[in-house]
């Protein structure tokens, strides 16, 4: 337990999560530093206020600006937990026979192992991911078309003209979409102009159109729009987002899914 810690050893343990994670919730800074939430929602406030970080449902997020892009390996590890409960939900929402496209980013990820592992087949899976098409390569008796383009490197993703070309001449019954924070005012959004045109063509090109985020990107804006709240069909999301969430999307016509943990799952 810290609960010896001072002020300023409080604030400096707050920075060094947010430093490594992004985003950390009251209970987890609770149990860290060994002192009750309220004291903990005290300090956040105050931090807040010397515009140190940005308080959320539930926690805190960092204050890296609109334009901060994790790359994979920064954001593989975290919240596994509830991006493998989102990817259950997603997996449940696809049959057999679907062609499905899938954009790059951790969640989707766990999606498309679960596509690669799971019984349902005869699945078509696009693509911009060449990390996501290894993962598909795994499966013989599952269709991957990869989307080609300008590639980054550091998420693994190709964009570009070349990849916004592919995209017009497909259709999919089924879109998954990732990205970076998202609101109840403005929706979706990601810091990269290029990865967001990909993922608006992609929404575009799909009949059912969903998009992935854990509890943890939801509250603040990145730079570039995705879509609005009433342009997609259905959040698929984690247990941890908070009701207001799912009442106010309701209210503007988006399903709201809440995957469960692999303990509920298992009851």
């Amino acid at each position: 337990m810290l609960c010896f810690m001072n002020m300023k050893d409080r604030k400096e343990y707050v920075l060094r999560q947010l430093d490594v994670k992004s985003s950390v919730t009251v209970s987890e800074l609770s149990e860290g530093m060994g002192v009750s939430e309220v004291t903990v929602r005290k300090l956040l406030a105050l931090m807040e206020q010397e515009g140190t970080l940005k308080r959320t449902w539930g926690g805190a997020i960092c204050t890296y600006g609109s334009l901060r892009e994790f790359s994979h390996e920064e954001k593989e590890p975290l919240h596994m937990e509830e991006k493998l409960a989102i990817a259950r939900a997603a997996y449940d929402c696809i049959n057999d026979g679907d062609a499905v496209f899938l954009d790059c980013g951790t969640t989707t990820l766990q999606l498309a192992r679960l596509i690669v592992s799971g019984p349902k087949r005869n699945i078509l899976v696009c693509t911009n991911s060449i990390h996501l098409a290894m993962e598909l390569s795994k499966a013989g008796d599952i269709n991957v078309i990869v989307i080609g383009g300008e590639l980054r490197s550091s998420i693994y993703s190709c964009v570009g003209s070349i990849a916004d070309w592919a995209l017009r001449q497909l259709f999919f019954d089924k879109g998954f979409i990732s990205g970076n924070r998202f609101t109840i005012e403005r929706g979706f959004s990601t810091p990269i102009l290029c990865e967001a045109n990909l993922k608006r063509q992609a929404l575009s090109a799909s009949k059912e159109k969903y998009i992935l985020m854990d509890f943890s990107k939801y509250g603040d804006d990145s730079l570039v729009l995705i879509a609005a709240p009433e342009q997609v069909d259905t959040l698929i999301t984690d247990w941890r987002a908070p009701q207001e969430l799912v009442c106010r999307f309701a209210e503007k016509g988006v399903n709201v899914i809440l995957g469960q943990p692999d303990s509920l799952m298992q009851r």
